[in-house]
């Protein structure tokens, strides 16, 4: 979307960025921006290219993370500066900045610090944060030009979340886009998260009877009515994600994300079976964890051969007229 009014570019960059001020880097010169944003599960993103500019934000308690695509911009953050070229990524902490750019291409989000610092304590399988992590995030970090392999798959998930962004958020959410960035900037941050971890805790419990994958599943089947990330599931077990995924594949024969989704249609063709007054597809759509009733109806449909709309009619149909 072109932009040629600068309150409207404030506002488009406010939904990220929270901005004391923006002008043209030059007084007299006008005012182009090319901008989007988008719904990245809960991360807003946005994508553009601008023109020669001047901006201040304010003091915040979000993480920046800014992707160079083109030209240059120079950041101060207290004593220090930083630039971010093109096929850079720079992370600033939530002091207050100033930043001076040539025309630009460049992609910026804002992550949580404490659901970041949860992600990387369940990654790494630990039951706590070690304190020099806490640390970490106090501080700026950037990473160099088409540095590593996870900054170029960073870049990669930006490029899926543009691709995806037309299908809705139902698939955004159903391929947690979001905690898949998270878990990249928790391994990017901490040399911690990218150790491989043992599995011979996992092979320990399995015979002990009922172990820590047993209560997981009771966890989860006690809350189908909420979002259930990855990252969440490893908090949960302090499994690393992939004693996750291998406990997952060993005991019943799928992934996690599969597995969940399998028990939420389970339980909603039950609730559709046998209604309560008042039941609609939506109230059993969000009684299962579903937040898109669009998704809901195509993964129903796609595992039973059968709308949820005409299961909920024909289970009502056969059912006395006050109970209907």
């Amino acid at each position: 979307m072109l932009v040629e009014e600068l309150p409207l570019s404030v506002q488009l960059l406010g939904a990220v960025l929270p901005l004391r001020d923006l002008r043209p880097a030059l007084p007299d010169a006008g005012w182009w921006h090319y901008g989007v944003n988008i719904w990245v599960g809960s991360i807003v993103v946005t994508a553009g290219i601008l023109a020669p500019a001047r901006l201040i934000t304010a003091d915040q308690s979000r993480l920046t993370v800014l992707l160079g695509y083109g030209g240059d911009q120079q950041i101060r953050q207290a004593s220090r500066r930083w630039s971010c070229l093109e096929g850079g990524c720079l992370m600033l902490p939530g002091e207050s900045f100033a930043a001076r750019n040539s025309p630009l291409s460049l992609v910026a989000f804002q992550l949580e610090p404490d659901r970041l610092l949860h992600t990387a304590i369940a990654m790494a399988g630990l039951l706590e944060c070690p304190d020099p992590w806490m640390a970490l995030l106090q501080q700026p970090h950037a990473w160099t030009p088409y540095g590593t392999p996870l900054h170029e798959t960073l870049r990669q998930e930006m490029v899926l979340a543009d691709r995806l962004a037309g299908y809705g958020d139902g698939l955004m959410t159903r391929l947690q886009v979001d905690d898949r960035i998270y878990r990249l900037m928790a391994a990017m941050l901490l040399p911690e998260v990218r150790e491989e971890c043992p599995l011979d805790r996992l092979t320990q419990k399995h015979h002990k009877g009922r172990d820590t994958f047993d209560e997981l599943i009771d966890y989860i089947r006690l809350n189908l009515s909420v979002p259930l990330s990855l990252t969440m599931l490893e908090e949960h077990s302090h499994y690393s994600r992939r004693a996750l995924q291998y406990a997952f594949r060993e005991r019943l024969g799928c992934t996690p994300t599969q597995w969940i989704r399998s028990q939420r249609l389970d339980l909603a063709r039950q609730h559709l079976q046998h209604p309560c007054p008042g039941d609609t597809i939506t109230s059993v759509a969000a009684r299962c964890g579903y937040r898109s009733l669009s998704l809901f109806s195509v993964e129903f449909q796609q595992r039973f051969h059968v709308k949820p709309s005409h299961l909920l009619r024909e289970s009502r149909s056969s059912l006395p007229p006050e109970a209907r």
